[in-house]
């Protein structure tokens, strides 16, 4: 884990809805809200999945799910792992799925979009042969639940983000493999404003 330390009694800033600046005891740190987000979900997914279900809560009205032929296979292929991570699907006649249950996360009365993006993403990770189907979709979850770009915090928020954060295995790389923060040094700040 990086070395650095986050001087809370400070107040953080947020710029153009994206990105949180906070001190640190060297310096600042420059944190992109929605990559910092996803590496805290993604992690909590992983911890969850190896351990036991992700919590369920269930749908107050089932939704059902009408997908092309294709989408339906990938989508019942896919039904273990949902489980794993708080979805549950039943089959509901040809190519249809009733919606049960959602992540607890995950915003009721949103579960088809929530679905159907999930699939569109999977499909776009399809041909990276060095994730196991479980992975990809843990990776497609993290980012559709994060925080987004253009979304206000206040302070509890952004405090609660930066010490989640921080309490991650690998802090300063997401789950796709960017970076969720850059640290700016004191040294550097100096050597820019020197003659």
């Amino acid at each position: 884990k990086p070395s650095l330390e986050i001087v809370a009694d400070t107040p953080f800033i947020q710029i153009h809805k994206t990105y949180i600046i906070a001190s640190t005891n060297s310096g600042f740190v420059l944190i992109n809200q929605q990559l910092a987000h996803e590496r805290v979900v993604y992690d909590k997914l992983v911890i969850a999945a190896q351990t036991a279900q992700v919590p369920t809560q269930k749908s107050l009205f089932p939704v059902v799910l009408e997908l092309s032929v294709p989408d339906a296979i990938l989508l019942e292929d896919m039904m273990e792992d949902l489980a794993i991570i708080g979805y549950e699907i039943e089959p509901f006649g040809q190519n249809s799925f009733i919606i049960q249950g959602i992540p607890a996360d995950v915003i009721s009365g949103n579960e088809k979009n929530a679905i159907e993006l999930l699939l569109e993403q999977f499909k776009h990770f399809s041909g990276d042969m060095k994730f196991s189907k479980r992975e990809k979709l843990i990776r497609c979850m993290a980012r559709q639940s994060a925080i987004k770009a253009g979304q206000s915090l206040s302070q509890k928020e952004m405090h609660g983000l930066i010490d989640s954060l921080f309490n991650c295995e690998s802090p300063n790389i997401s789950a796709c493999g960017a970076p969720t923060y850059i640290d700016f040094k004191e040294g550097y700040l100096d050597g820019l404003f020197s003659k």
